[in-house]
């Protein structure tokens, strides 16, 4: 191991100057066209498009997967709610007038006081 400082002064891009404003200005020129481009309409859209599919994406896999996985509990409660409904229409249509029983039979025992 070498105690003597190291001499890295020839990395130094500001020794030729001619050249070091030659990059600056076309750093400068890439990073205005870059940025141009970013204002139109268009750019923008594009680049909002990726992120939009991907979250569209990952709602449609987990609601798509409690959709799947998810009981038949809600279609049962419509078929008793459509039965119970078709009852009382028919009845009603009929002019009919059920004994108690059987009113609270089809309406349900969550009708019945105790």
């Amino acid at each position: 191991m070498h105690d003597s400082k190291i001499d890295l002064s020839a990395l130094d891009p500001a020794q030729d100057t001619e050249r070091w404003h030659q990059l600056v200005e076309s750093i400068a020129v890439r990073a205005f066209a870059r940025r141009k481009q970013r204002l139109t309409v268009g750019y923008q859209l594009l680049s909002w498009a990726r992120p939009v599919l991907a979250a569209a994406a990952a709602l449609t896999i987990v609601f798509g997967t409690k959709a799947l996985l998810s009981h038949n509990e809600p279609s049962v409660i419509a078929k008793k709610r459509f039965e119970t409904a078709y009852v009382l229409a028919k009845w009603a249509t009929n002019e009919e007038r059920p004994a108690t029983s059987n009113i609270l039979q089809v309406l349900g025992e969550q009708n019945v006081t105790k």
